[in-house]
This record gives structure tokens, sequence and C-alpha cells, in this order.
């Protein structure tokens, strides 16, 4: 078979081209599970496809991007804008899941949309139940808290993408390694060794060796896109935070309401 016909060269050349979207590239990653029987190879590639939001599986360090968390609203007559927030403004329950860093949980298709739609620019990425945590940063306070955001470069996402291409090389680079020359398709063991080599996350019951670097981070936090979609890891210590607040901001109303009438 002549060069560049293997399904291994085509998506060599595939993920050197980096203007190719990165979605198409891990649906043949699916594929090459699928026939090497690897379910860690097709896991993560449809993580990355769909996403890590509701999912057990944590998102990845190079999915962690450190960014300010900010907020909009006004004091009296004074308007304010991107103000940084401090951990002091936060609730007690959001301090451990809230920060200055965010879990980018999105799938790769609209994390190159944000990108698309505001080339060179800053996105607002917010926090799960932000209207519900801007109405409890307001109470006893003068100040009126209306919007709780990551403001987050699109080349910060950019980098997100790259690493994604990088794991996509690497597993091309590893796989050639484990070929002998002249085979056209890797064999499931081939496919197994190849990704000892590979930063991969895909779940506790498919563990993958991790040899590569990673990122360090001291702070947490998730994020949803506001043009549409979530992208914020799920915590089971988190959505029993969330309920509570939830429940704060009724009892709240109600209390409100009750003196109203």
């Amino acid at each position: 078979m002549r060069l560049g016909r293997s399904r291994l060269d085509r998506l060599e050349r595939h993920v050197l081209n980096e203007s190719r979207s990165l979605a198409p590239i891990l649906r043949q990653v699916i594929t090459l599970g699928v026939d090497a029987r690897s379910a860690a190879l097709r896991t993560w590639a449809l993580l990355e496809l769909q996403g890590y939001e509701g999912t057990d599986v944590p998102v990845p360090d190079y999915r962690k991007i450190p960014a300010p968390l900010v907020m909009d609203g006004h004091t009296g007559r004074f308007q304010f804008r991107e103000q940084p927030v401090s951990m002091f403004d936060l609730p007690d329950f959001a301090r451990d899941s809230l920060g200055d860093e965010l879990r980018l949980g999105v799938g790769v298709g609209q994390i190159e949309s944000l990108i698309a739609r505001h080339p060179g620019q800053t996105v607002q990425l917010g926090p799960a139940l932000a209207a519900e945590l801007a109405v409890v940063m307001s109470q006893n306070s003068p100040r009126q808290v209306l919007r709780v955001y990551w403001s987050v470069h699109v080349s910060a996402l950019e980098g997100v993408l790259d690493q994604v291409r990088t794991r996509l090389l690497q597993l091309v680079g590893e796989l050639r390694a484990a070929m002998p020359h002249g085979q056209q398709d890797p064999t499931p063991d081939q496919v197994a060794q190849a990704l000892q080599n590979i930063n991969i996350v895909t779940g506790e019951n498919s563990s993958v060796t991790v040899t590569a670097p990673v990122a360090v981070a001291h702070r947490r936090g998730s994020a949803r896109a506001e043009i549409g979609g979530t992208a914020h890891r799920t915590f089971p210590r988190a959505a029993v935070v969330w309920a509570v607040l939830v429940a704060l901001v009724a009892a709240v109303a109600a209390v409100l309401w009750g003196t109203w009438l």
C-alpha cells in the first residue's frame, strides 16, 4: 500500500494539519479504538468530543485554566464590571469549588466555536447556578451583584485544543514505535502499549499510566459558556452544596414574600 493510504497515515496527516477541526479527527480515533478493542482509547476520544460534563471522569489537568473569577454589579449609583472576586466575597459553601481556576468540561467542538466567534478576545464563562450565587452574594450587603463569571482569553482555550492535538500526535508516534514495518493497522496489544505513555484520563475503571507533564493549580472551579451549553465538572460534594444554595435562595424568597404580604 502506498504511503498515506493506511488509517494511521491518514490520522497523522489530519493531526498535523492544524487548520483541521479536532472533532472529525477524534471520530477517527473512536473507530480506531473500536477496531483495536481499546475501551480506554474510545472513552477518551468520546469524552473529548462530548465533554466531561455529567460524567464521573475528572476533567484532565490540561483542561484546567487559570482565570480570574470576576463580578458585575452596582453599589448605589456606582456600577462596576469585572471586579475580582476574592475568597471572602464567596459564601462559605462555594469557596471549595470556585476560585481563580476553571475546569473546562465542554467538548472540543464547542471550544472551537468559542474561539471562532471571539477571535483574539476574552470570553465570559459562568459557574453553574451563577444567578443564584449572585443573589446570595448580594444579601446583607450594600453591593448588588448581578453576574459572576470567569474572564478567559481565547488563547487559553486554544492552549487546551493544542494539548489535545499534541496527545493525538503522541498516539500516532507511540503506535508507529510499537508496529513493525509494513504493518497497516495496530493490534489491541500495540494500542494498549501506546497508551501507556500518553497523558489521558479515562475514568477509574479504565486507568492509563500518565507520564507526560501536568499542570499544577491551587484552586478549583467549574464553568459553563454563556453562549449556550455547559462546561463544568460535576462533583458529588458540589452537588450537595448547590442544592443547599438553591434551598437557601428559596427560603429567603419565601421570607421576603411574607414580609411584603
